[in-house]
């Protein structure tokens, strides 16, 4: 006889499962220690990536009050994050989502930089979690559609797009910051011919771009009145985007140019291609040098 199942471990929300691309046939081919290292590395990078047992007090304390846990099995993470929590009572159900959400984005950018490609995919359901035990109609719709987005991006779930969607804490934004429609994009005719809402991830990403500002930058900021600040600011900014959208590109397109099979490097050239159309769209006529080109 079973253990009685309690509130405490039988949640409802969001499950999302992230997967390292190409880790089963890099395990297959290694052959050093620098191999097996290299690959260690990019799945402790991943992890940390997604707040999987941070040492950060505050990321601790933040994944208390909303309820959250971050679990890792070799190259995949799994993530949940309950609808009824400390910080939902405050903030509701839509805007804490939305901004976990968000995060799986800039953890996603984060590791693209590294060049390590993630897939994901993010359902809303529930799930049963006690000691060694995890059940989950969640997770396993999260895991099969990971599968069918086929390519290197998170994509979410019908049940999810359409909690969020009509969210009535949605109606609260205008038009022109509503965080659906920049979080989320409808892509159509993968390569596997599907159609899935994926995360926006590049998007998210330019805009949560953070200068530092150092050196003989600091120092003219440091003399600037409140209008030159503002103005030296947005310039690293803007440059600081720029760099990172080259960054992006560049590794896509090596990335392309080493896949030897036909199907993966179909799946690169479909992300050069969301590169191309996100970065027209965030810096305009400075995009032309950022494109990945011969696509």
């Amino acid at each position: 006889m079973g253990k009685k199942i309690t509130r405490k471990n039988l949640k409802n929300g969001v499950f999302a499962f992230i997967d390292l691309l190409g880790f089963s046939d890099r395990v297959k081919r290694i052959k050093t220690d620098e191999d097996l290292r290299k690959l260690d590395d990019e799945v402790v990078f991943v992890q940390r990536a997604f707040e999987h047992k941070s040492s950060d007090d505050f990321v601790r304390k933040s994944q208390k009050i909303v309820g959250k846990r971050v679990l890792a099995f070799s190259d995949c993470v799994v993530i949940s994050v309950p609808l009824h929590s400390d910080l939902t009572k405050l903030q509701g159900t839509f805007d804490v989502l939305m901004s976990e959400l968000t995060s799986f984005a800039i953890a996603q950018g984060d590791c693209v930089q590294r060049g390590i490609f993630l897939r994901g995919g993010v359902d809303l359901g529930y799930w049963f979690h006690r000691n060694d035990t995890l059940i989950s109609p969640a997770m396993v719709n999260a895991y099969g559609l990971e599968h069918e987005a086929c390519v290197p991006m998170i994509a979410i779930s019908p049940a999810l797009c359409k909690y969020l969607s009509k969210h009535p804490d949605r109606s609260y934004y205008s038009k022109d910051i509503d965080p659906f429609s920049k979080v989320f994009k409808l892509y159509r005719k993968l390569p596997n011919g599907q159609t899935h809402w994926l995360i926006n991830y590049l998007r998210i990403c330019l805009e949560s771009v953070d200068p530092v500002i150092v050196g003989d930058d600091r120092e003219r900021y440091l003399s600037a009145d409140a209008d030159g600040r503002d103005r030296i600011r947005t310039e690293l900014w803007q440059s600081a985007c720029y760099e990172w959208a080259l960054s992006h590109g560049r590794i896509i397109a090596e990335a392309r140019a080493k896949a030897t099979a036909a199907s993966v490097r179909l799946k690169y050239e479909w992300l050069a291609n969301y590169h191309n159309a996100e970065v027209k769209r965030f810096f305009g006529k400075r995009a032309k040098p950022l494109l990945i080109e011969e696509i």
